[in-house]
């Protein structure tokens, strides 16, 4: 066949090594362009669900309040954990949150040692303090697991290595005297001495004006206020909201500190964070909220003192959390709102206490 003067190619045509170094240079800045995006919508929808969170937690508190005519009592303190054969108030000595168990459809572990005693109990009151319960935390904090527990002495339950735990705590009011750090608060006197030998079957006795002098808020040590005591307004006080902890201790492995504070041994060894969650009055899930105790992030803690002590003990007593558009709280009307970092201390601070008068 004659040549037509036409060079035909056989060569396959593609991309130059410029053209590729291009296409990869536009898709890594589109990637760029859209991650913020993407993780402020995730955020978002994390912020959404820690109120939706704190909506059924509420609920729940709502829900005892109108059963029993008072919401769940704070229990007695760290040493003992929530006991499903000794009724509710003050006679109960686990917390708000196990109290509330009922109503959050978690019979199941509110059952655990029912009709038990001695050692039988003791084993089966162990199991409650490692039942995780998802709506329990917070996304953005961390997941709904078991976490490095600080139990040293227990009295009606045996110490736990790990366990459950809240990213929620009840509103104590605007009085600071959950476990200050200058010294011991005076115990609600509701229990004998002799309590741990005899239990269930204490001795009580009642001094309302302890009560009185010492508590303004919505869940106390053995107490649990009534509707009708919220003589500044449900839409006025809070009920529940997201407690401040460290985000040095978010994860489940122990911590080795040492190179930035020995104080602070390991993951359980955190201010406000270091028992079960169905433990009795304590910073892990009762906060105060007042113009000396305002809500602060995570990230968070005191600069002043932070290599002083073990980081966070100055902001245990504090709600916090972990996002960065504020912190969610519930009122005692069941309505949940975030607030600012920076809200007018005064305001706070009147959102703590149940009946001051103040609005």
């Amino acid at each position: 066949m004659p040549n037509s003067g036409h060079t035909v190619s056989n060569r396959k045509q593609g991309f130059t090594l410029v053209e590729l170094l291009v296409v990869i240079a536009i898709i890594g800045v589109l990637i760029a362009l859209l991650l913020p995006a993407i993780q402020a919508a995730r955020e978002s929808a994390r912020i959404t669900q820690c109120r939706n969170n704190l909506h059924q937690i509420s609920a729940a508190m709502l829900h005892y309040e109108s059963t029993h005519q008072f919401f769940p009592a704070g229990g007695w303190s760290s040493k003992w954990i929530g006991d499903p054969n000794v009724g509710t108030g003050p006679r109960q000595p686990g917390s708000w949150i196990y109290q509330s168990l009922p109503f959050l459809e978690q019979q199941s572990i509110a059952s655990l040692g029912l009709g038990m005693e001695g050692d039988d109990l003791k084993a089966a009151l162990t199991e409650v303090g490692k039942s995780v319960i998802p709506i329990l935390n917070c996304p953005s904090r961390r997941s709904a697991e078991l976490y490095p527990a600080l139990d040293w002495i227990t009295w009606n339950y045996s110490p736990l290595e790990y366990a459950a735990k809240s990213d929620y705590a009840a509103n104590g009011g605007n009085k600071v005297n959950i476990n200050r750090v200058s010294g011991p608060i005076p115990r609600f006197p509701f229990v004998r001495s002799d309590c741990r030998e005899r239990f269930p079957a204490c001795n009580w006795m009642t001094n309302l004006r302890w009560t009185e002098n010492n508590w303004n808020g919505i869940v106390g040590d053995h107490s649990g206020a009534s509707i009708r005591s919220i003589t500044d307004g449900t839409f006025q006080t809070f009920l529940a909201g997201e407690k401040w902890v460290l985000e040095m201790y978010y994860s489940i492995v122990s911590i080795d500190a040492s190179a930035d504070n020995s104080t602070n041994r390991m993951a359980a060894d955190n201010p406000g964070d270091k028992n079960s969650m169905f433990v009795g009055f304590d910073y892990d899930t009762v906060r105060v909220a007042n113009d000396s105790s305002l809500p602060r992030r995570d990230s968070e803690y005191d600069l002043k003192n932070g290599q002083q002590d073990k980081k966070g003990t100055h902001f245990q007593e504090r709600f916090g959390s972990a996002h960065t558009a504020g912190v969610n709280l519930a009122k005692c009307d069941g309505s949940v709102s975030t607030w600012n970092f920076d809200v007018d201390s005064s305001v706070w601070s009147n959102m703590g206490a149940k009946d001051d008068g103040k609005l």
